[in-house]
């Protein structure tokens, strides 16, 4: 064995040995080191080797830098005697680097935990003990939360059962019989620090939950309410109520202020509700507001209606081979967009019969469902019409609840190609739809505008479904049929008084299916044009399952939530998983998607009699 001689060297006369192996040093540790050498006192010895008329530190070059930092910030003073053992000239100075740096045991981190426990348990404070060793107080308390978890967690920790990620996942809860009925419930999977927490917090409220963002954290914690933190978790999701009681009663308290207020816009009743699911929802008819124009775009759109009128008239009086006017088409699309410019609006004989719910909504805001109709103030419905203040539609007609004016526009037109395309293969029914049209107009003076066949040769866009499944067949069979016929309408006559009656026949299949309007706008109110497309729909046995599968782009990112998680329950036949509810409406949007890809569920609007 070689020996050392142990002396006191002047901190100036210390310098770092070139061939030290440790190469990389880490600024915080450092740091660390220099704190508890301030509180402690420098606990080890350095090894030095004499280099000229100074020593070369050849085993703790840390510790050196640690007591250069101290003095710098005038600590101590470059004079400090620093305890060295003189390493003999016989001793290899990097081999006796290499020993100091690889011969070590670290102490295992659950000791540091209850050493630290320790510290505080003998009555020194977070503090006092972050500064003596360097480290933020949120690490120390960090420290303290891993030791107060229960003795069968740490037990597990140190045999290598656990890492200290799931340990950190433990530590959530204070409840040491909870954790340890966990751990002994683990089988191969579920073990992740994630499922951890989720099964140790599923009874408690955390600060995502919808009713502390509608209350808000801090009105919370005004009113006396006390909170517990995930000290291993950042932001809202690491915080948790242990009040329940109290936040109900601050969001019911909220919810009944918010009640009043509508109460002043004329409801026949209004109410607070800190749950209002679809199960409650279903005690109630519901009626849909009114939409109205502005009056100066409602005078616009008279003057556009009575313009198109008159040049409909006239293209008519001039004969088959008069061209459509292009105005025509210009006033289409402006009243679209008149159309689109309408608002909701509540009619006073609607808010005689009818209620607003007020809840607290997925996103923490508040939710108001109005136009609940109790069965008991439900206007009694004469034949044949809908009940006074309904705001409701006959058959087809009738919008879908709960969904937009766009989007109903857009399920409508996938509705209505399908329609086409599905018309345009069976002549037979095309030729009965074409002989009921013409047969309206001339013997019951019918309007051939709200038909859903428009045989005044107004071809109908599919621009709404371009690439869709039936979009694609309506255009195969167009090009096909270019491809056939003439060029020129008197070539064309000539050409239809040769063909067979079959083919005459698929030719008018066609050309009726390109005409077809199916699709429901926001100002359609009791149209007969919808009616009788559901009328064809059934004759055609229409299958809305073999044109169009519902996903997050065209159905589930345009609806809320609540109406996502019901067609989850709808499509799957069982109630949603707990844990959707808490996801975003991104994420639950991709997730219907994907569960009722192979489910055959349809939006209600799409739902057609076969």
């Amino acid at each position: 064995m070689t020996t050392t001689t142990t002396t006191e060297i002047p901190l100036n006369k210390l310098i770092p040995f070139a061939g030290n192996v440790r190469k990389t040093h880490n600024k915080a540790f450092i740091a660390e080191l220099a704190a508890s050498i301030r509180a402690h006192g420098l606990q080890q010895n350095l090894i030095v080797k004499k280099n000229g008329g100074k020593y070369a530190v050849v085993a703790g070059g840390q510790r050196l830098k640690a007591l250069l930092q101290l003095a710098k910030e005038g600590d101590i003073k470059l004079t400090y005697r620093v305890p060295c053992k003189i390493a003999s000239e016989s001793m290899d100075a990097e081999e006796l680097s290499l020993v100091e740096n690889v011969m070590r045991d670290d102490m295992h981190p659950a000791d540091q935990f209850e050493a630290f426990r320790d510290l505080v348990d003998k009555g020194l404070s977070i503090a006092d003990i972050a500064a003596r060793f360097g480290t933020t107080e949120t690490h120390v308390r960090q420290l303290l939360k891993l030791a107060r978890v229960s003795p069968v967690i740490l037990k597990a920790y140190r045999e290598g059962a656990l890492t200290l990620e799931q340990v950190k996942a433990f530590a959530v809860s204070d409840d040491h019989a909870a954790q340890e009925q966990l751990l002994a419930s683990f089988g191969p999977h579920g073990r992740d620090p994630r499922s951890i927490r989720a099964v140790l917090t599923q009874h408690d409220v955390c600060a995502t939950d919808r009713r502390v963002k509608f209350v808000g954290l801090k009105a919370y914690e005004k009113a006396g309410g006390a909170t517990r933190a995930d000290l291993f978790t950042e932001g809202a999701a690491s915080i948790f109520i242990t009040n329940s009681a109290l936040l109900d009663k601050l969001a019911a308290e909220k919810l009944d202020r918010i009640a009043k207020l509508l109460a002043r816009q004329g409801w026949n009743w209004t109410a607070a509700r800190l749950e209002f699911g679809h199960q409650e929802q279903g005690d109630y008819r519901r009626i849909h507001p009114t939409m109205r124009l502005p009056a100066k775009l409602a005078k616009e759109a008279d003057k556009l209606n009575a313009e198109y009128e008159k040049l409909v008239g006239e293209w008519e009086e001039a004969g088959d081979e008069a061209e459509c006017p292009e105005r025509l088409a210009e006033i289409r699309d402006r009243l679209d967009q008149i159309s689109d410019s309408r608002e909701e609006e509540w009619t006073p004989e609607q808010l005689a019969i009818a209620g607003a719910v007020v809840t607290i909504g997925f996103d923490g805001k508040a939710d108001i469902t109005g136009g609940l109709v109790r069965p008991e103030d439900m206007p009694k419905k004469a034949k044949g019409k809908p009940a006074a203040g309904s705001g409701e539609q006959e058959g087809a007609a009738a919008q879908a609840p709960g969904i937009s004016a766009a989007l109903l526009e857009n399920l409508t037109a996938q509705k209505s190609a399908a329609l086409a395309a599905t018309l345009a293969e069976q002549p037979t029914v095309a030729l009965a739809a074409v002989v009921h049209a013409f047969a309206s107009r001339i013997f019951l003076n019918g309007h051939h505008e709200d038909r859903v066949l428009q045989l005044a040769a107004f071809p109908q866009s599919l621009h709404r479904v371009e690439g869709s499944k039936a979009a694609a067949q309506m255009d195969a069979s167009r090009e096909k049929w270019r491809k056939a016929i003439p060029a020129s309408a008197e070539a064309l006559w000539a050409w239809c008084l040769k063909q067979k009656q079959s083919v005459l026949l698929e030719l008018l299949a066609f050309c009726a299916a390109a005409s077809v309007n199916a699709v429901q706008t926001g100002r359609d109110n009791q149209s007969d044009r919808l009616q009788q497309a559901a009328q064809l729909a059934a004759a055609l046995k229409l299958d809305m399952r073999q044109w169009f599968v519902p996903d997050a782009g065209n159905f589930f990112s345009r609806v809320s939530k609540p109406q996502i998680l019901e067609a989850l329950k709808e499509g799957r036949n069982q109630p949603p998983a707990p844990a959707w509810e808490k996801l975003k409406k991104p994420e639950l949007a991709a997730l219907a998607e994907r569960e009722l890809a192979r489910s055959g569920w349809l939006p209600e609007v799409l739902r057609t009699a076969a």
